[in-house]
């Protein structure tokens, strides 16, 4: 139930999840700032604070994500290919100028975002 601080999980929903909310992020961290980085450390001094936000997570123990990434791997696995297909979909949309498709996209994440700020959720 939105807005509750604790409700029930079996242990297979529990590893979705935190493939969701917790080890993606941290793939995407990495390999985001690994194509920056691998091409010109310089490129950073041109950022702002979030890439600095962003790339925070990259900066992590390798030991402890060696053994997540391993450990949780059907699950993490899942998630990139949602993701995927989730870049799929918007990269799509930029190609083919699709403005309304765009804004729509925008839009639903934006009142998605608002609603878990205005329930304190995180």
């Amino acid at each position: 139930m939105p807005g509750e601080s604790s409700f029930f999980l079996t242990a297979q929903e529990h590893d979705r999840v935190c493939a969701l909310v917790s080890h993606l992020p941290h793939i995407i961290a990495n390999v985001y700032a690994s194509q920056v980085y691998e091409k010109d450390y310089n490129f950073s001094q041109l950022a702002g604070s979030s890439f600095r936000d962003f790339t925070r997570i990259a900066g992590s123990s390798p030991e402890v994500w060696l053994d997540i990434f391993l450990t949780n791997q059907t699950q993490i696995l899942s998630v990139i290919d949602e993701l995927e297909e989730g870049l799929r979909i918007i990269k799509e949309l930029i190609k083919t100028e699709d403005e309304n498709g765009l804004k729509a996209f925008l839009n639903k994440v934006k009142k998605l975002k608002e609603r878990v700020d205005d329930n304190d959720l995180l």
